[in-house]
């Protein structure tokens, strides 16, 4: 079962300084992902705990929110498998179908938890974004797929608790 507001507590329990903005185009390493921003696109952080970290990315298509966190609950009943590769899977949320859940296919566990992470088109207490990219469409592959689970090297950027985006 998806808790938005459990996510959003946990997610702003550490209050961090205000971030620079990632440059478009950059990789941004988060604790336990990366992510890929397209051209014009820019990062900041948004929200962030000792569990994970919540960005806002905005640009020319769109908002969309991406957080990093370990422990999402499993797919439940309505939601749809909209991808698989080799080391992640990637689902549609039935009832938020503007909300996608991925998770990884390593079998190391962090912190004893499945490590998680999940693009929005909503803010974690379900407000819509002002300019959602996220739409819960099957254009949405364009942002899903550049979220590499699991990967943290060779970022330009990398989300530091306490210090928000750092080189």
């Amino acid at each position: 079962m998806y808790r938005p507001i459990y996510f959003a507590a946990m997610l702003s329990a550490v209050a961090l300084p205000q971030a620079a903005s990632a440059a478009p185009g950059q990789k941004i390493c988060t604790r336990h992902s990366t992510i890929v921003l397209e051209p014009g696109e820019k990062a900041e952080v948004n929200g962030a705990g000792s569990s994970g970290v919540e960005l806002l990315i905005s640009g020319p298509a769109g908002q969309w929110i991406f957080a990093d966190f370990n422990g999402l609950s499993a797919p439940g009943a309505d939601d749809v498998q909209v991808a698989s590769t080799k080391t992640q899977t990637v689902v549609r949320r039935g009832q938020l179908p503007q909300i996608y859940a991925i998770y990884s296919k390593a079998s190391r566990l962090i912190e004893g938890k499945q490590m998680t992470a999940f693009i929005s088109g909503l803010y974690l207490d379900r407000r819509p974004l002002a300019n959602p990219r996220i739409k819960g469409s099957d254009a949405d592959k364009a942002v899903w797929s550049r979220v590499l689970l699991g990967q943290t090297a060779g970022c330009d950027l990398r989300w530091v608790p306490g210090q928000g985006l750092v080189k």
